[in-house]
């Protein structure tokens, strides 16, 4: 057992080996000397005994590396498991309300606010320190969680409330945990540690509808009353532990604060600095369209003004949202006006071409994701009449397909080829191939093909977990926050439009508003109506089902043509002579280049050297010692 733990530690952590080197040196007389051993950075000569400064360092970055992993793993874990547990209890929970057409928004008020509140946080998480935001995350999930729990059945408002709050808390949780991945290591450092995160995460959204299934045996309350003691444990855990070592407030320009000083302002000084135009356009853009997509065809008609003015104004109102961040740019209009706002997300990281092209693949991962743990639930329950718990357990096959893809994911990062362009251009492609094939399984009823599909499905979206930040933040590492907040606003704000179209297009397939007897208090009671009347309602719901898969295909394809017009980064090896303060990335097409066979490797003039901020170095970071950054300011000083 415990060589099993150490070869798995291994996976994920490969052991950094120090090369031997022989040096030979010949004297006047003719005599040889050969020397063996190790070259550090510690000492000018070699030395066959181990350094023991670079044992001391490796030391402290492995006990930081657990502490974090340890530390994070149940908020993390809880943060995933409520985006999918009540997958496998939608019908019925929708059942209980009598809202079967409007079960979308069980799924739309999470996503809302977890997507819309996700920018928020990540400023929130740079003003009043790491631990503050994520402890008022967990506790507001918590809150949210309990308001689910206690909801009556008359009051299915209520039920939306709880899901919006506890979208809030979770939206801040995903951001937090992420970017206290990425404070105080390397590139390479982050990539293995959010390999064991990304596992972690992959897993708890498989298992979900699981769980969510064996709860709802019981009362589908449970789904959502199951988080309240583990989210308090991991607010305990994340005070006892994590508070000591965790980022805290960071050193605003506007407030003329630095490293050095750190934090003088009051919490109120610190609140003017939110770009609350910003926050209020991104709420408003995200809400109105969302609504008026959950209200198209479910609801209303599309040529309806209940649809067509949430929508043109919610387009309106993100146009708006992009014009803002832009007049926020130091020199220009807003940021003369709001001289102490920092610009929500800065339009230097939205007008990167590279930036747009990774959040619609994340987008577009997204919708597939979704599209998977909630219409395979519907497929297993409504077409193969399956109950709760066994709808939920088919989903597993989903598990070992997204191990698969973080496993992968590990190999391209860190081993060959060590870049982020070739892992999120094969989950493109795969989720492509998965997400067209099971629509074909599902309209043949070939249950082995779906259920290899959503395995294979599990594949691309595992694969991307890992590379996708690492991208962003290597072409900006010096705006951690803003990069996971658009990283984690990409996800859901892809599965919520992904479900309002397959909800959209499986209500008006279906049409439940004219064949109530399939929308009655419990799915299983299908089984007691004349065999003519059940045929009708599955042949009518597995259209409805594969229609809503073919609906997102379109934005499959287009995943992938966002993918080859990407760039690429390199990530280190760990040697010596590479400095892990700096990043390298290719700015150009990276598949253009490839198939033009151009030299691109990271030692090509084409590739750009981009430095992490020096305020957030840690123990993997070893050589920020003050001469070695003189010695950098100055050479990137010096004129070329």
């Amino acid at each position: 057992m415990a060589s099993l733990l150490k070869a798995t530690y291994h996976l994920f952590f490969p052991a950094k080996g120090k090369p031997n080197w022989t040096h030979t040196t010949t004297d006047a007389e003719g005599n040889t000397t050969t020397v063996e051993g190790q070259e550090c950075r510690h000492r000018a000569t070699l030395s066959p005994e181990p350094c023991q400064d670079c044992k001391r360092e490796s030391g402290q970055q492995v006990r930081y590396r657990w502490r974090i992993i340890l530390g994070l793993v149940l908020p993390f874990a809880i943060s995933a498991l409520d985006v999918t547990i009540i997958a496998s209890a939608l019908p019925w929970i929708a059942a209980d309300f009598n809202r079967v057409t409007q079960l979308n928004w069980i799924i739309a008020a999470f996503n809302l606010t977890a997507a819309a509140f996700i920018p928020f946080w990540g400023q929130m998480a740079d003003i009043f320190g790491r631990h503050s935001t994520i402890q008022a995350c967990m506790i507001l999930a918590l809150i949210g969680g309990g308001v689910c729990t206690g909801t009556p059945h008359n009051a299915f408002p209520m039920l939306l409330f709880g899901r919006a709050v506890q979208g809030i808390g979770c939206a801040g949780m995903n951001v937090v945990i992420r970017a206290i991945v990425a404070d105080k290591v390397s590139l390479r450092e982050d990539a293995y540690t959010w390999s064991i995160f990304s596992l972690v995460g992959g897993c708890s959204y498989a298992i979900g509808p699981v769980v969510g299934g064996y709860l709802t045996k019981t009362t589908w309350r449970w789904c959502f009353g199951i988080n309240l003691p583990i989210g308090a444990a991991g607010c305990v855990i994340v005070f006892v532990f994590l508070r000591p070592v965790l980022l805290g407030p960071q050193p605003l320009p506007q407030l003329e604060e630095t490293t050095q000083t750190g934090r003088k302002s009051s919490t109120m000084q610190r609140l003017a600095t939110i770009d609350a135009g910003g926050q209020v356009l991104c709420l408003l853009g995200f809400g109105m369209l969302v609504l008026s997509f959950t209200w198209a065809g479910a609801t209303y008609d599309w040529d309806t003004p209940a649809v067509l003015v949430p929508l043109i104004a919610g387009f309106l109102i993100m146009f708006a949202f992009i014009w803002w961040q832009r007049e926020m740019e130091p020199a220009r209009r807003l940021a003369k006006l709001f001289p102490r706002q920092r610009a929500m997300i800065p339009w230097q990281v939205i007008k990167t071409r590279d930036i747009g092209l990774l959040f619609f693949t994340s987008f577009a991962s997204g919708m597939a994701m979704y599209a998977v743990m909630y219409f395979c639930s519907l497929y297993f329950t409504m077409v193969k009449h399956l109950p709760a718990n066994e709808a939920g357990r088919a989903l597993l096959f989903f598990v070992p397909g997204i191990a698969v893809g973080v496993y992968i994911a590990i190999l391209m990062c860190n081993n060959w080829p060590r870049q982020t362009w070739h892992p999120i251009m094969t989950g493109s492609i795969i989720e492509a191939v998965a997400i067209a094939l099971l629509a074909w399984a599902m309209w043949e009823e070939r249950d082995r093909v779906v259920y290899g599909m959503m395995a294979m499905a599990g594949v691309g979206v595992g694969v991307r977990f890992m590379p996708v930040p690492l991208h962003g933040m290597g072409f900006f590492p010096q705006q951690i926050s803003a990069i996971v907040s658009l990283s984690q606003l990409s996800d859901p704000l892809g599965g919520t439009l992904g479900l309002t179209i397959m909800t959209t297009v499986f209500n008006n397939v279906v049409n439940f508003g004219t064949n109530t007897t399939a929308s009655g208090n419990d799915f299983m009671a299908l089984q007691n109506l004349p065999p003519e009347v059940i045929a009708g309602i599955k042949e009518s719901a597995k259209e409805g089902i594969v229609w809503a898969f073919i609906a997102i295909f379109p934005f499959m394809i287009l995943c992938i043509v966002a993918a080859a017009f990407m760039g690429s980064v390199y990530l280190t090896t760990g040697a010596d002579d590479e400095d892990e303060n700096e990043n390298q990335i290719y700015e150009g097409v990276y598949l253009w280049a490839l198939l033009c066979k151009e030299k691109i490797d990271r030692n090509s003039e084409k590739v750009k050297v981009t430095h992490r901020a020096a305020y957030a170095n840690g123990p993997s970071l070893p050589r920020q010692e003050l001469d070695l950054e003189l010695e950098r300011e100055f050479r990137l000083a010096k004129p070329e």
